[in-house]
């Protein structure tokens, strides 16, 4: 095929470009917006919704984890604390999810079903490890801390809410993570 054969005209070439250009803002557009963390990898985000999903209540009339918050406030408490405690829970995460090799099952926690994830944390009751009970334990402490201590549960424990109901307020730092998930 010979280049001069073919007639391009300026216009059709704007067009052209000008569609490409159109389609492009689209798809851009049309992606979902993925939330940003600032302590959770992508990978840490999928064992902790795992975890989630069944350490806390299921009842109809208690929130999930999503409606508390559960995820995002473990990464805003994490992402301001030391790194030897950042790099501890980081550890203790990926434990988790490899834990299960060692009880038999050939899967990782995240990618297991529901039913095996509980009787694997059933298996986990009784060690007598030391580090599987610090991974449990202390994943499963600051957990329940998070959930409970949304406002979204404090009614179906019967907690009336602190004392004079004074209104929240924002430490520097819950101000400051705000604005760095929220500007990006």
């Amino acid at each position: 095929m010979h280049w001069e054969s073919e007639k391009f005209s300026r216009k059709g070439f704007l067009n052209r470009v000008s569609l490409a250009g159109l389609l492009f803002v689209s798809w851009a557009c049309a992606e979902d917006k993925k939330e940003k963390y600032l302590f959770f990898s992508d990978y840490e985000l999928k064992i902790m919704e795992a975890w989630s999903v069944v350490l806390l209540p299921s009842e109809k009339n208690l929130p999930d984890f999503r409606q508390a918050e559960v995820i995002r406030r473990l990464d805003e408490e994490f992402y301001f604390v030391s790194e030897e405690i950042q790099e501890e829970f980081h550890m203790a995460i990926l434990g988790l999810d490899y834990l299960p090799f060692f009880y038999g099952s050939f899967s990782r926690f995240h990618k297991l079903p529901v039913e095996d994830r509980i009787s694997f944390l059933d298996k986990t009751k009784d060690t007598d490890s030391d580090t599987v009970r610090a991974i449990i334990g202390n994943l499963k402490l600051v957990t329940f801390l998070v959930y409970y201590g949304h406002q979204s549960t404090w009614m179906q424990v019967g907690y009336d809410g602190p004392f004079g109901n004074p209104p929240e307020k924002w430490s520097e730092s819950r101000i400051h993570y705000k604005k760095s998930v929220n500007v990006s």
